[in-house]
């Protein structure tokens, strides 16, 4: 516990459940627990952090809602670490957004100032495999023109091609905005999505050849095409509602079953 005890400051603010979740997550850290890891029991719990049942409760609670663990039901249940995903930071930034009166255009002028750096960067970055990855994914995109399949190929290109810039907190941006995006319903006409599909290809090819400001200038070139074109423009208008957002999310949830941490740790973990 000494790192909680030098950042007793910060640490020891807030509400009990606050302060209990932000040590638990400390813990988390300087034990190295990675998703999957349970943890143990509510009367350990209880004892290693000094709480009661109903200020640990909470805690658990809101780390459930911000995703960074899981309680799962039944004999093996309760609480496990788990990853948090982007839907997590989008549905709070959509919260956000909506008192603010954000459109589609807000999240869309946002990627187009953040995904041409991003593409220049993977262009520099990226490796054969995510590579591979996305070129694959313009095959499944280019296979769905004309299809309500086209969405979804095209808003994993956005999240691959952020993998490959080798930045995970870009990653997790880019795959926020695009899944919020998908909130807006909106399909694209079948020219458009036929342009889109080649000027993915075109990025694709830039990276192959490490052409950061190919990349670059092709990624903002195709923010352009759709946020310039006046055709467009009813859809951009469209109000992020935070309701939407949280509905897609429910939506689209995927359920993985993480292994367990096979390390094990005394205290407040258990194998």
């Amino acid at each position: 516990m000494a790192r909680v005890e030098e950042r007793g400051d910060l640490t020891e603010r807030g509400t009990v459940p606050q302060r209990t979740a932000r040590r638990m997550m400390r813990e988390a850290l300087r034990r190295s627990l990675v998703p999957g890891a349970r943890l143990a029991s509510e009367r350990t719990l209880m004892s290693y952090f000094e709480v009661s049942r109903g200020s640990l409760r909470e805690a658990l609670r809101v780390l459930a809602f911000l995703g960074a663990i899981e309680i799962r039901p039944g004999p093996g249940g309760g609480p496990r670490i788990a990853m948090p995903q982007p839907q997590v930071v989008g549905s709070s930034l959509a919260m956000a957004l909506q008192f603010r009166g954000a459109t589609l255009r807000t999240l869309l002028e946002a990627r187009a100032a953040m995904e041409p750096s991003i593409a220049a960067l993977a262009a520099a970055r990226r490796k054969d495999d995510e590579l591979a990855a996305l070129e694959a994914c313009t095959v499944r995109l280019e296979a769905a023109v004309g299809t309500e399949g086209f969405t979804g190929p095209n808003h994993q290109f956005h999240h691959l091609l952020a993998i490959a810039a080798g930045n995970e907190a870009l990653a997790l941006l880019v795959a926020a905005l695009a899944w919020m995006s998908r909130a807006v319903e909106w399909r694209y006409d079948q020219p458009t999505q036929e342009r889109i599909v080649r000027q993915k290809k075109a990025i694709v090819g830039a990276l192959q050849a490490r052409d950061e400001t190919r990349a670059r200038d092709l990624t903002a070139a195709m923010f352009a095409g759709v946020l310039d074109d006046p055709r467009n423009a009813e859809h951009l208008s469209a109000r992020v509602v935070w309701a939407d957002v949280d509905e897609l999310m429910h939506g689209n949830e995927e359920h993985n079953d993480p292994k367990d941490n096979a390390k094990g740790d005394t205290g407040w973990t258990s194998p």
